[in-house]
Order: C-alpha cells, then sequence, then structure tokens
C-alpha cells in the first residue's frame, strides 16, 4: 500500500503532523510502538512561544480539554528570594502563557485526535527499518501483530524521540554538546506550590523548576551539574533524597509539606543532540528527532510544534515534496541554530562555576531584570528572541 506520508512515532510532533496532513487531503499512516503511553518523566511544558505554535496549529484547545494546565505567570527565586513576576500575556506577542500537561494525557489526546481526522493509526508497531535513496520513494518495513509489512510512501517523517532510530535509519549524522548538566524529575502530588506560575529556582550551583498542573500537583524538577558526580537520583528508594535535594535550591519549606511520589523517579543527561539538515531522500526528522535541546531549559514541547507548523506549511506550499522537506530543513537549521545559541549563552551565565562565575551572574541577573532590552528570551519568545552577537554580549556580560 502506498501513502503520500508513513510518521514513525505518534507523540506531540508526529499526531499532530498527522491530523495537519490528513486535514490538508493526505492519506497518512502513523506508527506508534506504545499500546498504552507511560509517563516518561520529563516533557510536560510547553512554554508561550509553543503555545502560540499550538493555537496556529489548531490543537491548543484539544490541549485543555486534556487537562493541560495553563500559567500565566512566570516566577524565579534566586537564592531563596523572589524576583518581580513576569506576567506572561502581557509580555508576550500573541499574549500567550505556559501551558503545562501530563504527557500521557497529551499523548492520548493528539492520537484520537489524528485519528478522529482520518489518520491511519497502528498502536504496537515496531518499526524494522526504512529503505531511501536518491530517485526512489522510501519505504518502512514494519511488524504489528507478529506480521511483517513493508509500505511505501512519497515521504517517510521520523517523530520517534530522543533516541531516534530515524537517524540512523535516514543516514543522518548526530550532533551533539558535552553533558554538563544532570536532571532528575518525578510528578509530585500534595504541594502547596502556587498554581498560576511557572517557577525557576536557582540555589547556589543548583535549580529546581516547577511546572504546576493543578489539583495541587506539579512535575518538579532538580538540575545540577554532572561534574559534581551522579547523584543517582533515580527509582523509588531515591524518593526522599530528591525532596531533600529540591529543598536545599532554597524555596518556601511549605510547598514540599505533605507532598508525595505520584509517578516514577528518574534522573537524565542535559545535553542537546541535532542534526543538521534533517531531510534527505524523502525521509524527514521532527521534534527530538530532529533536534532534542537540553531538557533543563524546557524548550523541547514547544521546538516540536514548530517543526510541525513548518514542514506542513511547506508541504502545503509546495507541490514537490523533496523541495518542500528541504526547505523545511533550511527553515529548522534557522530557528533551531538560534535556540541552541541562547542556550548556549544561558547555560554558560547560570552554570560556570566559581568566583568569575559568581561575579558576572551579579552583574548580568539585576540587568536582565531591569532592563531585558536587546537580551534573549528563550521563555517567551524562543527562537524568534534576539540571538546576535548584541544578545551574546549581553548575556555574557562583555557589554
Amino acid at each position: 500500500m502506498t501513502y503520500d506520508a508513513i510518521i514513525v512515532g505518534g507523540g506531540l510532533a508526529g499526531c499532530t503532523l498527522a491530523d495537519q496532513l490528513v486535514c490538508a487531503g493526505h492519506h497518512v499512516l502513523v506508527l506508534e510502538r506504545e499500546t498504552q503511553f507511560r509517563d516518561r518523566v520529563r516533557g510536560e511544558n510547553i512554554l508561550p512561544w509553543g503555545s502560540a505554535a499550538a493555537r496556529r496549529l489548531g490543537v491548543y484547545d484539544t490541549l485543555i480539554a486534556a487537562g493541560a494546565h495553563v500559567a500565566p505567570t512566570w516566577a524565579t527565586y534566586t537564592f531563596g528570594s523572589l524576583d518581580p513576576t513576569r506576567d506572561l500575556p502581557s509580555t508576550t506577542p500573541g499574549g500567550d502563557a505556559m501551558l503545562n500537561i501530563f504527557h500521557p494525557h497529551m499523548q492520548e489526546a493528539l492520537l484520537g485526535r489524528a485519528v478522529a481526522s482520518g489518520a491511519i493509526v497502528l498502536r504496537g508497531a515496531t518499526v524494522l527499518g526504512v529503505d531511501a535513496g536518491p530517485g526512489k520513494s522510501p519505504s518502512v518495513t514494519f511488524e504489528h501483530h507478529g506480521a511483517p509489512t513493508t509500505v511505501t510512501a512519497r515521504i517517510v517523517v521520523g517523530a520517534d524521540g530522543r533516541a531516534s532510530q530515524m537517524r540512523a535509519w535516514g543516514g543522518f549524522d548526530v550532533q551533539r554538546n558535552p553533558e554538563l548538566l544532570t536532571i532528575a524529575g518525578m510528578l509530585v502530588g500534595g504541594t502547596n506550590v502556587p498554581e498560576h506560575s511557572a517557577i525557576l529556582a536557582i540555589g547556589p550551583g543548583i535549580v529546581s523548576f516547577w511546572a504546576p498542573l493543578g489539583n495541587k500537583k506539579s512535575r518538579t524538577y532538580f538540575v545540577y551539574p554532572s561534574v559534581a558526580g551522579k547523584r543517582g537520583l533515580s527509582g523509588k528508594a531515591k524518593v526522599d533524597d530528591f525532596f531533600q535535594a529540591v529543598r536545599s535550591v532554597g524555596l518556601p519549606s511549605s510547598w514540599l509539606d505533605g507532598a508525595e511520589s505520584l509517578g516514577p523517579l528518574a534522573e537524565f543527561d542535559g545535553a542537546d543532540k541535532w542534526v543538521e539538515s534533517p531531510a534527505k531522500n524523502g525521509v524527514v526528522l521532527i521534534g527530538d528527532a530532529a533536534a532534542s535541546s537540553d531538557p533543563s531549559w524546557g524548550s523541547g514541547l514547544s521546538l516540536s510544534l514548530l517543526d510541525v507548523e513548518c514542514l506542513a506549511n511547506s508541504l502545503r506550499a509546495e507541490a514537490d515534496w523533496n523541495v518542500a522537506i528541504a526547505q523545511y530543513a533550511k527553515e529548522h537549521d534557522v530557528y533551531y541554530g538560534a535556540l541552541h545559541r541562547i542556550l548556549q549563552w544561558m547555560t554558560e551565565l547560570v552554570w560556570t562555576p566559581g568566583p568569575a562565575g559568581d561575579e558576572r551572574r551579579m552583574r548580568v541577573f539585576p540587568r536582565m531584570k531591569t532592563d531585558p532590552t536587546g537580551f534573549p528570551d528563550s521563555v517567551g519568545l524562543g527562537p524568534f528572541g534576539p540571538s546576535d552577537e548584541r544578545a551574546r554580549r549581553l548575556v555574557l556580560g562583555l557589554d
């Protein structure tokens, strides 16, 4: 059987793209490995620039119906002191807030939307390989209910996440930054965290991030430098250690009074991993398969939505889909490159140890808060904020 598009991966990126293509009249097959989505620990927050993309793609209301929690303010605690909070709707171009959503609920909702639109979705499908090359239509071989099948398409889309196999099958070379940070995360219940805010807390060489989900629940993270040695914050036996680590950042102690674990505790490395020009021979990568940004900055879901929008627009505008995916790859490299630069500078600012790093933070943080003009804005604008040489010099305290 021949399709217009075969999408490997039925998560946020894959199902949102399937919905876009089916609504444009195309025949789409989605292959999803999992029969039931599980808590992935990360991937809970959509930044305002991602919320804006969700609106443009028509999935914002679907996310809200699936339980997405709106956080209209951004609060930063620096060494235990609350800085002036940021009202996101009044400081973003589209008046957008941040969305926090339990990842399995998001996946189920968007997969259901794709099915309702008319996409063919096979759950429990194991992809065995992709055959692609110059001058021929790409094909995918997969196993479903024990039966191997090979199908072809005009394009094959890899939306299979951070550990993407599509990168290798498509012949893409993967670039990556050094692993600098380690992130531990857990779904926490019984919290007293303010539910209207996303919260970043900066402590002495450590950071905690809170994405409230409503009903006293929050996805809570603890971030620390990998060079300090792994803390091994994974598994039930480490839950108390995790809570102790989060408390050590310097937050109101009442937030964790009565708090309990509602899901797995897992620890993972933070580092950008990406593919330059993520399209060739009819194979195109989106979402984390194309570029997984350092999860400590929380840009992954927003970047995935941007990929879907860019690719869908290119496919609508160009009858020759090989030309369309090449255009997508070109545009992707521009906006991902901008985001990559911004997050690298912010990482250097926040995480450089020692007296020189402390001195720079004491100069730059107050200036960033009182007059943000010219500074990057990874929260509100993402890759569309300043990312030029002037922005670099401001972030690094060189001007």
